[in-house]
């Protein structure tokens, strides 16, 4: 069964319904499972193997995965709108250029925001990259700029933005930057939480908004992927410098 490549919205979604029902389960299944099932693997099956795999092996297995899964089941999505950025390829490069700008722009408003109600601004998840990006600066690269954006932007805004901005534009920009924002840091949540935690998942909501606007107005899946890749090639290399 083949997907409408145009809606009455004007939004080209080229995903078939299958890939839509496969993509939807493995956006939970990135988010709350497979860093579960990874770990358990490490603990119990690895070794038995005669290797243990440390943190930053087993964040390059988790993304790989997710991106072998997207390449089996998603690919028909990601050649199809690959040649909607080959059609709208300025687009795409204003979306990037001006994406990033605005990305730089939100996010230090939004810390400077923070800084009124917290001390001493360290998120959890970006103390954890940034201890990674130190230890392993090529290995982070690799799963930074190459496999995360992809991956992440294939889930949360070709599966998540993509299907719902057929129906309502302002539901998709909500609904996808507000499970991106959770995503990086429920698992801190849960197992450790604290107010300010809540505080932190502002921080992901410019990136989140700035991505979806990206793919919106390119219509092209491309561009918040490129996008993606320059804001953590940027961050990653302030990080090693």
């Amino acid at each position: 069964m083949t997907a409408k490549k145009h809606t009455g919205t004007g939004f080209p979604y080229p995903m078939t319904y299958v890939e839509q029902i496969l993509g939807w389960v493995y956006v939970f299944v990135h988010m709350f499972a497979m860093a579960y099932i990874l770990s358990a693997l490490n603990a119990h099956v690895f070794p038995l193997m005669g290797f243990r795999l440390g943190d930053t092996w087993l964040n390059l297995l988790y993304y790989a995965v997710g991106f072998a899964y997207l390449l089996g089941f998603l690919f028909h999505y990601l050649r199809e709108t690959f040649a909607d950025m080959c059609g709208s390829f300025g687009r795409t490069v204003i979306a990037v250029l001006v994406g990033f700008i605005a990305y730089v722009f939100l996010s230090n408003l939004v810390s400077l925001g923070l800084r009124f109600f917290l001390e001493n601004l360290t998120n959890p998840n970006s103390a954890a990259v940034n201890a990674s990006t130190k230890l392993n600066p090529n290995k982070m690269l690799v799963i930074g700029v190459l496999l995360a954006p992809v991956v992440e932007e294939t889930l949360f805004r070709g599966v998540v933005f993509g299907s719902l901005r057929r129906k309502n534009a302002l539901l998709a920009y909500a609904v996808s930057t507000l499970l991106f924002a959770v995503y990086h840091l429920w698992s801190y949540m849960v197992y450790d939480f604290h107010p300010s935690l809540l505080l932190y998942l502002l921080q992901y909501l410019p990136a989140g908004l700035v991505l979806g606007w990206a793919y919106d107005y390119s219509k092209t899946l491309w561009a918040p992927v490129f996008l993606h890749m320059m804001i953590n090639y940027v961050v990653i290399t302030v990080q090693v410098g």
